[in-house]
């Protein structure tokens, strides 16, 4: 969205808890017994991490906690990617604070401001990147759309009032199917 573009945000917060134990270890199991056959070993899978949604903060820290990178995949029908999302540093605009969240499959933008500001007003002036007519999405948010921009992108944007404050996401992502904008569009409007 070319009016949130240069938004950043950045609090991803990693929490390392080692546990600590001063019994004594047991004893390693046996080896496994040698094989005579020549099959070959197969690979360990790689866990996909875990990942614990932000659902409607009081306070916004980010746009990465509302949206795990996991999800983000199953939900477009991708192959996750192991790169996880990075959060930019938030941005002042005007009254509010907006973040930025960049996945390898798109852009995740979230607006905050003070105020009883209108989200259809918001969520029109998103649209105005739309190629075509956007198409509303109920049950998302107070106000939510999904639009198709110029190429192959596909713009999702929800708007709703939540603690005081207006919320407005956006997400920027490659060309998707209604279903999966308006998946998304529910997704978003849950957690705002």
């Amino acid at each position: 969205m070319r009016s949130l573009r240069g938004i950043l945000a950045a609090v991803c917060l990693l929490t390392c808890v080692a546990a600590c134990s001063n019994s004594a270890a047991p004893p390693p199991p046996p080896p496994p017994p040698l094989s005579t056959s020549a099959s070959p070993s197969k690979p360990k899978p790689t866990p996909t991490p875990t990942f614990t949604p932000a659902v409607s903060p009081a306070k916004l820290t980010g746009a990465c906690p509302l949206l795990g990178n996991v999800e983000l995949a199953q939900i477009l029908g991708v192959a996750w990617n192991a790169r996880e999302p990075s959060e930019m540093p938030p941005e002042q605009i005007g009254p509010g604070k907006a973040f930025r969240c960049s996945y390898p499959v798109g852009e995740l933008y979230v607006l905050a401001v003070s105020g009883g500001r209108s989200p259809a007003a918001m969520v029109k002036q998103l649209e105005s990147e739309c190629a075509e007519p956007a198409k509303p999405v109920a049950g998302a948010g107070e106000v939510a759309s999904y639009c198709y921009g110029t190429g192959y992108s596909s713009l999702v944007v929800v708007a709703k009032h939540a603690h005081g404050q207006l919320r407005v996401a956006e997400v920027e992502m490659g060309r998707s199917r209604a279903d999966v904008c308006e998946s998304l569009a529910k997704l978003l409007g849950d957690r705002l």
